[in-house]
């Protein structure tokens, strides 16, 4: 008969009893092999199920059939689950929680993002207000090191030694510490697409990759002494002014994911790029630093995708597209193509030019 046996949140159990991966052991090997039964291991721990259960070290090694690492809410898993949510709505929740699935449980369709923000993280006691600490002490040794290194980030700082710096620890402890950080998938390594393909990059820099935890480093956590006196009306007028600006970042991973989901596509994409996502580097016309937010190149670099993304409530204007030509010319391909992504559409006459130079101009309906 086939019985299916499921152990939900393991590490609990590992530690209160921390002989039972052991005797799990003994049971695969000399009980349950025999038998037809399905055993299921789950942990929101991803470090322990990581060491203690899927490590070399770990008695159980070797004696899984599957391991699976359940991935957060993508924008259109997130609208499925808030099928009567506007678009917008559902995009801002989404990035937020991070696209955790219990956190998006804490929201409700009957309210407004504002609603929604203020009842799950403005409130000593909501759901989420002390969620990423409760996550640090539950992943990491040492959490106030870490949550200095994250305030840093979050603080502007993105290179190893200005991280260091601002979070007043040595650059050894921060190396090691980013390290951890990115393992949780809490921080992300970031170099421009034209160095993905090598060892090291002299243009490193780190970036607050989960959406909790960067909206609450964002706005909770330089806020907490007013939010502490009851003062969150104030907290919210600041997360209403600067949300647009917040969302910028996550509009650009949209766009990236939109590329890759037509990568396949060559009414789109007519040729598959193997290398996508942000460009930064010298102008040397202008003597300083730029930025795109999106470039795709092909294998042989023969091909370039430049995009630009605006997450404004105003249309895209032709001088973006322009700007956008121009920029393109500090990387070298020998066939170029443009797109726009635009939350709230495009002006005439960057339609106009979008047409002359085979522009493809795409909404956040479209996304």
């Amino acid at each position: 008969e086939r019985i299916v046996l499921v152990i939900d949140e393991y590490p609990y159990l590992a530690n209160a009893v921390h002989a039972i991966s052991s005797m799990l052991q003994s049971y695969i090997d000399h009980e349950f092999k025999q038998t037809n039964l399905f055993l299921i291991l789950c942990g929101s721990s991803m470090s322990f199920m990581e060491e203690q259960v899927l490590s070399y070290k770990s008695p159980l090694y070797g004696r899984r059939t599957a391991q699976f690492k359940l991935q957060p809410f993508t924008l259109h898993e997130t609208q499925e689950y808030f099928p009567h949510m506007d678009k917008e709505e559902a995009f801002i929740l989404n990035t937020i929680t991070g696209g955790v699935p219990l956190y998006l449980s804490y929201m409700s369709e009957d309210k407004d993002v504002w609603e929604n923000i203020e009842e799950n993280f403005m409130d000593v006691n909501a759901p989420l207000f002390q969620e990423p600490n409760n996550l640090l002490k539950q992943e990491l040794r040492d959490p106030a090191n870490y949550n200095s290194i994250i305030n840093a980030i979050a603080g502007g700082a993105s290179r190893i030694n200005d991280i260091a710096t601002k979070a007043h620890l040595s650059t050894p402890l921060v190396t090691s510490n980013v390290t951890n950080l990115i393992e949780l998938g809490i921080i992300e390594r970031k170099v421009p697409v034209t160095d993905q393909a090598k060892p090291k990059s002299r243009k490193t820099i780190y970036q607050i990759a989960d959406g909790l935890f960067r909206f609450w480093y964002t706005y909770l956590g330089k806020y907490m002494s007013s939010i502490d006196r009851g003062q969150t009306s104030l907290v919210m007028k600041v997360i209403k002014q600067d949300l647009h600006n917040f969302m910028g970042p996550e509009f650009e991973k949209l766009a990236q994911n939109y590329m890759w989901d037509h990568d396949e596509d060559d009414e789109v994409i007519p040729m598959p790029f193997i290398y996508l996502g942000n460009w930064w580097g010298n102008d040397p016309q202008e003597k300083k630093q730029v930025e795109l937010d999106v470039v795709g190149l092909t294998a042989d670099n023969l091909v370039g995708y430049f995009g630009e993304c605006k997450w404004k409530n105003e249309p895209i204007p032709r001088s973006v597209l322009e700007k956008l030509i121009n920029l393109s010319n500090l990387i070298s391909v020998a066939k170029r193509h443009y797109y726009l992504f635009s939350k709230s559409g495009f002006t005439d006459s960057c339609t106009e030019l979008a047409e002359q130079v085979g522009c493809k101009l795409i909404s956040f309906d479209e996304m």
